[in-house]
């Protein structure tokens, strides 16, 4: 029997604008598909590569067709052609990361997003077309390779930085546990946790845990419950909470000259000492103490296992 608990409940997704062009349709059309079960991952990473590449190997055969291909009409001209494979990932993935809050943890949703994540990086390696602004006799694109994910490939962490931003996240009090924007920001943290341990994108960096440690000016409390409730999705799934000790166990210090720093082993004792203070604070209602209590179980565990395991799927 399905749970009455909105937290247990896909959020409405919310995809589609009054100035979607056809590349934003099909990438939002096949999302929709694949969160859907309508299609398989397989089949969604198999439609999603085809599109872009098909299409990039069409506009370079359009280009080449200039006797000067190095100078054709500009980008606002209608008639500009250019192989951007990396500008439809892009425009993919902006869609993607608005998706990403739409599921809470361990949804088939979330699941299928993760999926699909795995079936593009497995895909036999190949390669592209992708616009170069060169001046001759340099070529006028290179070969872009797909799909190898890993770090900030393609600067996709950009468009998750973005997309927090776009909806308000940083600046969210949650002043209503179990809203829409303290949901979605759960959900969110959840499914960036998954996307940076299994080595998709690293969104380190956007990590809810940083928002729950002192600050000279402390946030509203209810903003603390949402960032403890968000943040806890990284120790807590099975397949985060190993790769975040790792990580923090790897790293004595965050560097101060790298503001995206996030793991260190000594953050990893402040997090566990934070959070089992506000696991005895009755000022946080009783979900975020519980939330806060699980972690500093799982943290305590992780503390004494054996944590050479490999992160795997």
């Amino acid at each position: 029997m399905a749970s009455d608990n909105k937290a247990d409940q896909p959020l409405e997704i919310k995809l589609f604008g009054p100035h979607d062009d056809d590349e934003d349709l099909f990438c939002k059309n096949l999302l929709l598909s694949l969160v859907g079960g309508e299609i398989s991952p397989t089949q969604a990473a198999h439609d999603l590569d085809k599109w872009i590449v098909d299409k990039a190997n069409t506009d370079l055969e359009e280009r080449k067709k200039y006797p000067d291909p190095w100078n054709v009409p500009s980008p606002e001209s209608p008639s500009w052609v250019a192989p951007n494979p990396s500008g439809l990932i892009t425009c993919f993935f902006e869609s993607f990361a608005r998706l990403c809050s739409a599921f809470p943890p361990g949804h088939a949703g979330q699941d299928r997003l993760i999926h699909f994540l795995e079936a593009l990086r497995t895909m036999p390696k190949h390669e592209v077309p992708n616009y170069l602004p060169n001046d001759p006799p340099a070529d006028f694109y290179y070969l872009l390779k797909l799909w190898p994910f890993g770090g900030n490939w393609l600067s996709l962490t950009e468009v998750f930085r973005v997309e927090a931003e776009d909806y308000g996240y940083p600046y969210a009090t949650f002043a209503t546990l179990g809203s829409d924007m303290q949901v979605g920001w759960r959900n969110w943290q959840s499914l960036l946790a998954r996307i940076t341990a299994f080595g998709f994108i690293d969104c380190s960096f956007l990590c809810a845990l940083e928002g729950i440690l002192p600050q000279l000016k402390m946030p509203a409390q209810s903003r603390v419950a949402g960032d403890v409730i968000g943040g806890v999705q990284w120790i807590l799934q099975p397949d985060t909470g190993l790769y975040v000790y790792q990580q923090c166990k790897a790293v004595e210090k965050v560097s101060q000259l790298d503001s995206r720093a996030m793991w260190s082993w000594e953050r990893w004792g402040q997090w566990k000492a934070r959070l089992a203070s506000i696991s005895n604070d009755d000022g946080f209602v009783l979900e975020v103490r519980e939330m806060a209590r699980l972690a500093v179980d799982r943290m305590v565990e992780l503390d004494t296992e054996d944590c050479s395991v490999v992160v795997s799927i």
